[in-house]
């Protein structure tokens, strides 16, 4: 478009002149007490961990100049970064976050500051004790420039810490008398199956027993065989039913699942003349995402070695694969299993898929060439 120069002699002037510098929008404090309450009643905390990040995201962005992470939240998600929607973390800084600060357990630093190898990032690292017997949450601020000094940053991060961390410890012992209730509920329920049905199943199962052996030495053939199958059965219900209230009576808290595969293996090892052996590659941490229901599938593994197997040998493995799942795998060197001869009564595999499938892992029962029996769990990776 032409533009006339008597216009443009008109306009000069004006474009030589200095530009008002444009305001800049004020970012306001978030409402910390309403965070406190969001979080400790959340039902999702990795969800709601995430919608807190996008609100102070902007607000220490504004303010600081940084970028905001949690790293080490109590929950399945523990090794993984949170962060706000609107960034992305810089290649790495989720490694050398959970290498530094998570898997190293630092606890005798509030505070940590450094800069990150290999990149221009420098960190401001603030922990979060939410819980005494918990391994502490840490709150990151990353700065791509000058790292500034500790007061100014706490200054206003600090409240925004405080917050975080009475929300996260609140949410922590909720989740715990939650648990602590369902534990108590099932116990009690435990309680009274071994007062009523249990002992029922085991006066019947004596009974069929002596009728079954009556039959045999009365010469009925007919009636032998049905004692037999009606001993059988009675037997069935009454083991089916005191491992009922034996896994009823098991609690397991989420992230203790090392102590108690060690523990289930040291409580089968003395049921049975089996030598087991236990390889961890996996480190004292390992969190699925029920560890209620992988421990059930471990102990269903270790019963069949000690009840079918007839094995002398069995090995527990806890390996970390490449794409970082976890495969568990319990093997014995016993008769090892046919699935022409899986009895149609039998549950226990129907119930180990059933358990697998709830926290989206595959389980696989081999044969191996050189004999025995082998039950690979593979869990996948909760952070992809």
């Amino acid at each position: 478009m032409a533009v006339s120069i008597p216009l443009w002699m008109h306009n000069f002037p004006w474009l030589l002149r200095e530009q008002p510098a444009k305001q800049k929008e004020t970012v306001c404090a978030p409402a910390l007490t309403q965070l406190v309450v969001d979080l400790a009643c959340s039902d999702d905390i990795r969800q709601s961990l995430e919608q807190t990040l996008n609100r102070l995201q902007s607000y220490v962005s504004f303010h600081l100049d940084a970028d905001i992470f949690l790293i080490g939240v109590p929950s399945p998600h523990r090794d993984q970064l949170l962060h706000a929607s609107t960034i992305t973390p810089p290649i790495g800084l989720a490694g050398q976050l959970r290498y530094q600060l998570t898997e190293h357990s630092v606890h005798d630093a509030n505070e940590l500051r450094y800069k990150l190898p290999g990149s221009s990032l420098s960190v401001h690292a603030l922990q979060l004790p939410f819980d005494i017997n918990h391994p502490a949450c840490w709150m990151v601020l990353c700065f791509k420039e000058r790292l500034p000094e500790s007061e100014q940053i706490n200054r206003i991060s600090g409240p925004v810490a405080e917050a975080l961390n009475a929300g996260l410890g609140g949410w922590y012992r909720q989740q715990s008398r939650i648990s602590a209730a369902i534990s108590s509920e099932k116990a009690a329920h435990a309680a009274e199956l071994h007062d009523s049905m249990a002992q029922i199943l085991g006066y019947m199962r004596i009974k069929a027993s002596r009728l079954a052996d009556q039959c045999k030495r009365k010469a009925e053939p007919e009636l032998a065989e049905i004692s037999e199958d009606l001993c059988h059965q009675a037997q069935c219900a009454y083991r089916q039913t005191r491992e009922l209230i034996a896994c009823s009576r098991l609690s397991i808290e989420q992230g203790q699942l090392i102590d108690a595969i060690s523990q289930a293996i040291g409580e089968f090892e003395q049921r049975s003349a089996v030598v087991f052996e236990l390889d961890n590659r996996v480190g004292s941490q390992l969190i699925t995402k029920d560890d209620s229901q992988t421990i059930f599938i471990i102990r269903e593994a270790l019963n069949n070695i000690v009840r079918h197997s007839h094995a002398s040998h069995a090995r527990v493995q806890l390996l970390r694969q490449n794409d970082s799942s976890i495969r568990i795998r319990v093997e014995d060197n016993g008769k090892g299993i046919c699935a022409d001869q899986t009895r149609q009564d039998s549950f226990g595999m129907k119930i180990m898929q059933e358990r697998a499938e709830k926290i989206q892992a595959n389980l696989f029962i081999l044969s191996p060439r050189q004999g025995g029996t082998r039950i690979e769990l593979i869990i996948p990776d909760l952070s992809v």
